[in-house]
């Protein structure tokens, strides 16, 4: 008997197109979740076929919440992308910490609360290199991060990045997850009467107790304590920590307050510190007899910092601030600007803000 496939088709025709039919390629299955307590995932490199279809599960086993995004860029698109992700200020939760960069985001899961889980399914680039992936929410992306490798070998594939692996692994760099900071010792340099604070996020900065100002900030993970402590054996410490990260300009290039005039010379007197709601430091400090809180946090709007005063509201006077702005953008909440100058009235001395910033 002759079989014939070639006129109206049959069972024996549909078997023989779908057996001659090539196969769709079986998707990569990657299961990733967090180390709890660490801010780390427990995947931290895995390798993917160049165009493979790859099916990455993202588990937050982790009492907090946590996202995922995978990039493409230059070294250093992690902190990038993590700065553009805090720099949104309110908006950042609506937008699940994932900014508008679509050309570096190839992939991203949203803010998964504890015990949720996601799927991403994506293919991975045809072009071979690193692909690092990053958890965007403040302060995670110093150490919650890893490299998807594009290659033609996976099974090569078997380190992170060992300069990534050492600065995460290293016990003297402090950084801020949860709360603030604060450190006092000499930071290199840096004032002799350094106050060093860490705010979650990333941004940091350096009080000068002797000047009563902030003598600069940085981006980064904060703090390198290993000379002060003693890195190594033999070591006795006593050394200046070091800064890690960017610095940038505090706006703060001298005393900011001046009471009753420009021109008035200030006489500043440190007080001490407290400390206030999640261990935010607030400096006390008087300036011609003037009593004078002062707490600094990030900027909302992009990399920089915020000074919110509170002074003695029985002044009769009007007080006036110097900021530098140049290279920044400023806002305050009261007051007039002329050039640098900010001139306070009497009647908003109890409680005002500037915020000093630039754009990541």
């Amino acid at each position: 008997m002759i079989l014939n496939i070639c006129n109206k088709p049959s069972i024996w025709h549909l078997l023989l197109l779908l057996l001659l039919s090539p196969r769709p390629a079986q998707a990569l299955s990657i299961e990733m979740a967090t180390q709890p307590g660490k801010l780390k995932y427990d995947v931290e490199v895995f390798g993917v076929r160049p165009g493979e279809q790859v099916r990455l599960t993202f588990v937050n086993n982790d009492e907090m919440q946590h996202n995922l995004l995978i990039l493409q860029g230059k070294e250093g698109i992690t902190l990038k992308v993590a700065q553009m992700a805090w720099a949104l200020g309110p908006g950042a939760v609506e937008k699940e910490f994932v900014p508008d960069m679509d050309e570096t985001v190839l992939a991203h899961t949203r803010v998964l609360n504890p015990g949720e889980k996601q799927t991403l399914s994506f293919q991975a680039p045809e072009s071979e290199g690193k692909y690092p992936y990053v958890c965007t929410l403040p302060g995670h992306a110093f150490s919650m991060k890893g490299i998807m490798v594009v290659t033609s070998d996976p099974s090569s594939v078997t380190d992170v990045q060992e300069e990534e692996k050492k600065l995460s692994n290293d016990a003297f760099v402090l950084k801020p997850h949860h709360k603030p900071l604060v450190k006092r010792a000499f930071v290199r340099d840096g004032p002799p009467r350094a106050i060093s604070v860490g705010i979650p996020g990333g941004i940091n900065f350096c009080f000068d107790a002797e000047s009563c100002m902030v003598a600069f900030g940085w981006f980064g993970p904060f703090l390198d304590i290993g000379p002060d402590w003693g890195r190594n054996a033999g070591q006795r410490g006593g050394g200046s920590v070091n800064v890690l990260g960017e610095r940038f300009q505090s706006g703060q290039i001298m005393f900011p307050i001046r009471v009753g005039g420009k021109h008035i010379t200030p006489q500043v007197s440190f007080k001490g510190y407290q400390l206030r709601g999640k261990e935010t430091p607030v400096f006390e400090f008087t300036v011609n007899g003037a009593w004078v809180k002062e707490t600094v946090s990030a900027s909302e709007k992009g990399i920089g910092l915020t000074y919110a005063f509170e002074m003695d509201p029985g002044l009769v006077t009007p007080i006036f601030v110097y900021l530098d702005r140049s290279n920044a953008e400023v806002e305050a909440s009261h007051g007039k600007w002329d050039g640098n100058w900010l001139k306070i009235e009497p009647e908003n001395i109890a409680s005002f803000s500037i915020s000093h910033y630039r754009q990541p």
